[in-house]
């Protein structure tokens, strides 16, 4: 299993595909080694596995050179609708493309957006449309999603807008159907918050709970109880079991052979969660908990004596052949690794009844057992899930299990109080979430953990599930200390800088010995919400930032503030700036003119404001930071004229200068340029924006002065730091994937 997996790895790491055949004919000479054959064969095997399925996923992607192509469309819904204020988005099917290039006709799945409220669009929905398709491209951001990488999974080939709808014909029956009418009646039967956590149970729509939540749940350590996985679908099985054999008892008293009564119970059991996983929209997790309960239903249709970790390994194997990027996929990691320990666990134990002392003593060494996964993928410790899980998994698998029988009747509204007992069991389950976290807190922020920790991590985990007295297992914790482990802190007096990969706008994050910046916070949506959470949000996390010290805004546009309140919900702010002061109204701000210098750390930290500026980019609030080595300048959108007021002010020549408002033609002028002689010109704008940026002519005025050109949206987060010779490195560079790379 080991060279299988090693396989599939090598490929998911890939830069590109093409280096696979070399590194395999590599490989060549240990074939004629007999003990090593098989093993080398598996390797093989599962390396060309994977590329050909890589190959033929890229094969179906819209290339870059048809991007903001208008293709007319024959479309069919094949997912949820979401509301985003007047904008409805969604996935479809292609089912023609009505003149187009072959191209066209090559792409399987879309994920569009739709900028009117009216009409309202509903899965299963057939579409006439002009579309205007882009790349499925994402941003590139460190410790962020890798939503490149799961439009790659997904079989998600384009990505694009609805220019014109010609027809919308109203859905016959069908699965997508009877999912967006289960999630139309939730909505008006129930309120708000108790509709969206019966959507998320039942349809696996995660997009009502609100980031409040999901902060509740991660730091409980319950989020799997919300989100449709291996629990839920065993659990619907584990129904399914029962049921049958209620159901077949009869046929024994008939004369049907037991063996013929157990093969219709596995049947009836998988259908069932076949069909909760259907209802529950058919995801990746999904997917992969169906395979599982799949896998392990498998030995008893045929009735083979396989153990359960035989099983296990025919899920790990079913799981990565449907999907060779499951050896990536946190969540598969989570679900295989949940599974092990329980597997190892029941292994030790070997007892017929499980005592309430047993139950939790598994919660307890579920959680040390998952502390290296849990501080890798979610940068925390959270203390409080072993007792939240002992009383809320009992409590919530009951529920999911009655929802077959609860949600019709609710939904019909034939008892009344049935809806009133729901909704207070599902506020009191929110509720008393959030009196554990309050009252008991034991929960512990961490930083990305190191390779040594992880390591330390993993060897004290399984010492502590070792059948060993608790004495010695007790010192097995005392390997966990490195997970605790910081990340080192620039030197006093430097600095280090992230140029995010916001899109069309701009967040830079600047650290310090002990401080932090943040200049500009992201683009923010017309329909609500901004690139924050997903963009910036987990870098902080990743580095354990609780509080930022300095926040910077250069103005009021929204593609620089519109994450601000994204960022006061998450983090504490110390000191907010404001090129438009006046413009803050939720919280006190200093004006950039009147702050004139900050203290970071011994690292010079300017902030300029061009005097008597009417529009809102001249009035933007330039940041000028010099460390030991480098220097840095951040105009955020100041254009010509402003340019023109800062050159006769006592600057220094910079290292890095970020081009002023994203690349546009009236900003980064000759003058300026020449004036600040900087080494590399950071342009921060959307792939495929609107605007044209950079603007071909500020792109030659940055040659002609013999300056590097850097761009976030080819690049990715733009990593600067104050050390000699002034590097940058490039998010997509550090961490280039076959899937990324082309």
């Amino acid at each position: 299993m080991i060279p299988y997996l090693s396989g599939l790895l090598l490929v998911a790491w890939l830069p590109r595909l093409a280096w696979l055949p070399v590194l395999l004919l590599l490989l060549l000479p240990l074939m004629r080694r007999c003990r090593w054959q098989r093993g080398v064969f598996l390797f093989v095997a599962a390396s060309l596995y994977a590329a050909f399925w890589g190959s033929w996923q890229l094969g179906h992607r819209l290339p870059e050179h048809h991007v903001r192509s208008d293709v007319e469309m024959r479309l069919q819904i094949d997912s949820l609708v979401q509301q985003q204020g007047r904008r409805q988005v969604f996935t479809a099917t292609l089912v023609a493309a009505d003149d187009a290039p072959a191209v066209f006709s090559r792409l399987r799945r879309l994920r569009l957006s739709y900028y009117d409220s009216e009409p309202l669009l509903q899965a299963g929905d057939r579409l006439q449309a002009q579309v205007r398709l882009f790349p499925p491209r994402g941003l590139s951001n460190p410790a962020a999603f890798d939503r490149e990488r799961r439009y790659l999974s997904e079989g998600l080939d384009a990505r694009g807008y609805i220019r014109t709808l010609h027809a919308q014909t109203p859905a016959g029956w069908s699965l997508a159907s009877l999912r967006q009418t289960l999630h139309n009646h939730i909505d008006t039967t129930f309120s708000p918050a108790v509709a969206a956590t019966l959507n998320a149970l039942v349809l696996g729509d995660r997009t009502g709970l609100e980031s409040v939540q999901w902060r509740l749940l991660s730091e409980t350590g319950t989020a799997h109880l919300l989100v449709v996985s291996g629990l839920h679908v065993a659990l619907v099985a584990g129904l399914g079991v029962v049921l049958a054999r209620c159901v077949c008892l009869p046929l024994l008293l008939v004369g049907v052979s037991a063996l013929v009564v157990r093969r219709i119970g596995l049947l009836l059991a998988f259908g069932a969660a076949a069909a909760y996983a259907l209802i529950a929209g058919f995801g990746l997790p999904v997917q992969r908990a169906l395979i599982m309960v799949a896998a392990f239903l498998a030995g008893e249709w045929w009735l083979h004596p396989l153990s359960s970790w035989q099983r296990w390994r025919l899920a790990l194997l079913l799981v990565t052949l449907a999907q060779p990027l499951a050896v990536v996929e946190p969540g598969a990691w989570l679900s295989f690794t949940a599974v092990a320990l329980l597997i190892w666990l029941a292994g030790i134990k070997r007892r017929g009844v499980l005592r309430a002392a047993d139950w939790w003593r598994i919660q307890l060494q579920l959680f040390i057992g998952m502390l290296p996964l849990t501080a890798l993928l979610f940068n925390q410790a959270g203390w409080l899930a072993p007792l939240v899980n002992a009383l809320a998994l009992p409590l919530v698998s009951l529920f999911v299990i009655c929802l077959p029988l609860l949600l019709p009747l609710a939904l019909s509204e034939t008892l009344p109080a049935l809806n009133r007992i729901t909704e207070l069991g599902i506020e009191g389950f929110w509720g008393a979430l959030a009196a554990a976290r309050e009252q008991l807190g034991l929960y512990l922020p961490l930083v990305a953990p190191t390779a040594a920790g992880l390591l330390f991590g993993g060897i004290a985990a399984l010492w502590w599930l070792l059948p060993l007295p608790l004495r010695w297992r007790w010192l097995a914790l005392i390997l966990l200390w490195p997970l605790w482990v910081t990340v080192p802190e620039p030197p006093v007096g430097r600095f280090r800088a992230w140029v995010m990969d916001v899109g069309q706008g701009l967040a830079v994050l600047v650290e310090t010995e002990n401080r932090s910046l943040l200049y500009d916070t992201g683009p923010g949506y017309s329909g609500g919400g901004s690139v924050f959470p997903y963009a910036i949000a987990p870098l902080l996390r990743a580095h354990n930032r609780q509080r930022i010290d300095y926040v910077v805004i250069s103005h009021d546009d929204s593609d620089h503030s519109g994450g601000l309140r994204a960022l006061k919900q998450q983090v504490a702010i110390g000191t907010l700036v404001a090129g438009q002061p006046e413009r803050v109204t939720d919280m006190r701000s200093v004006a950039c003119s009147e702050a004139g210098s900050l203290d970071l750390d011994s690292v010079t930290v300017r902030l300029l404001q061009v005097p008597g500026a009417r529009s809102d980019n001249e009035r933007s609030c330039v940041l000028l930071l010099q460390g030991r080595y480098c220097t840095l300048l951040l105009p955020g959108d100041l254009g010509f004229a402003g340019e023109r007021v800062l050159a006769e002010a006592d600057l220094p020549t910079v290292d890095w200068l970020l081009a002023g408002h994203h690349g546009s033609a009236s900003a980064t002028s000759q003058a300026w340029l020449e004036r600040l002689q900087p080494q590399q010109v950071i342009f921060s704008r959307g792939r495929f924006n609107r605007f044209g940026h950079p603007a071909a002519e500020v792109l030659q005025r940055v040659e002609a002065i013999n300056a590097q050109s850097r761009d976030t949206a080819l690049e990715g987060a733009l990593l600067l730091e104050d050390r000699p010779g002034c590097p940058a490195t490039g998010e997509r560079e550090a961490k280039r994937r076959y899937w990324t790379a082309g």
